[in-house]
């Protein structure tokens, strides 16, 4: 059977081929091109815009919440707070000398509920640099010596990260262990429970440019609400006394080890220390003084860690019993 013959090709073949295909595919005018970039930049603005009302609209509910508990526990905790916190700047200036009150060889305050922080003295003069540097504020063996509170073992309860996996009444402990809040309160667990109440913590908020980030900060502050700052606020209401020591440096030339934060360092070396002890009810010194102890230990520990740890609770076991003969304890050699 014959086929058809194919029409003749005009003109060149190239040509003949990009007429083909320009008839395959309609011209697409450039006006059109203009409209979905116009349309898809609208959308993009009001999208943008809708997500930022949201954001700031979420942002408004947890700054609204933050306020209520702030005006509810703010006039419990704030005051006594800012208290310490003149003290604990006083304390840091010029030393005046020793002081023992009369009273405080009579009071019972040793056996009494209170607060405690230990800081480095060049991290003391000014309530940010102390609420920043408590943090690292950990517990060691002078309050052991000093007081006569009956603290359970810290490493006895079960393993936790979060207050909110232990007991009604414990929180998780700086060994990371559910347990009763040991006596004296270490004041770096109320600084962290307070967190959502401090200028930092709302600035991070305002500051928050995403939803997973006000989602973190939400969580962070629903746990601090429910687990955390009940518990702090009560202790801190409840301390009758507190406990202060500031951590000088040590003489020039001494080998001071790299030990943790600078406080614990120097725990481990001679250097001079400041010990105040404060009456919170009555709001009035009790105790000033200033020393240089170090303890005469030996060791049969190899491991540079362990005879480190030996010699920091020695040495500050030595400070609380020097505290004790200046309140007058009879019970210290």
């Amino acid at each position: 059977m014959a086929t058809s013959p194919q029409p003749p090709v005009r003109g060149l073949q190239a040509v003949e081929q990009d007429r083909i295909a320009r008839k395959g595919f309609p011209k697409i005018p450039p006006r059109f091109w203009l409209w979905v970039f116009t349309v898809l930049a609208v959308w993009a603005i009001v999208y943008w815009k809708y997500t930022q009302g949201q954001l700031e609209s979420w942002r408004n509910r947890i700054m609204a919440r933050q306020r209520a508990v702030a005006a509810e526990l703010g006039p419990r905790y704030f005051p006594l707070r800012d208290r310490i916190e003149s003290w604990v700047v006083e304390d840091a200036g010029n030393y005046p000398g020793d002081f023992v009150d009369p009273e405080a060889s009579k009071s019972d305050f040793r056996s009494r509920p209170g607060i405690y922080l230990r800081l480095f003295i060049d991290d003391a003069h000014s309530p940010d640099a102390i609420r920043a540097a408590a943090l690292e504020s950990l517990r060691d063996g002078f309050t052991s010596c000093l007081t006569r509170a009956n603290n359970p073992d810290p490493f006895s309860g079960p393993t936790c990260r979060f207050n909110h996996e232990c007991p009604q009444g414990q929180h998780c402990n700086e060994v990371s262990h559910c347990s009763v809040p040991a006596q004296p309160y270490n004041l770096r667990i109320a600084y962290r429970a307070t967190r959502v109440l401090t200028e930092s913590w709302v600035r991070d908020v305002r500051e928050a440019g995403s939803d997973m980030r006000l989602r973190l900060l939400e969580r962070d502050f629903d746990s601090a609400v429910s687990d955390d700052i009940p518990l702090a606020i009560d202790l801190i209401v409840r301390a009758q006394y507190f406990l202060l020591v500031l951590d000088e440096p040590a003489a020039p030339g001494t080998a001071v080890p790299d030990a943790g934060t600078r406080s614990e360092a120097l725990q481990a070396v001679e250097h001079p220390t400041r010990v105040f002890i404060y009456d919170l009810k009555q709001n009035k010194l009790l105790l000033r003084m200033r020393a240089s102890i170090a303890a005469e230990v030996g060791t049969a520990a190899t491991d540079p860690r362990t005879v480190l740890a030996v010699r920091r609770q020695a040495n500050n076991c030595a400070l609380a019993l020097a505290v004790r003969r200046m309140l007058g304890d009879q019970g210290v050699e």
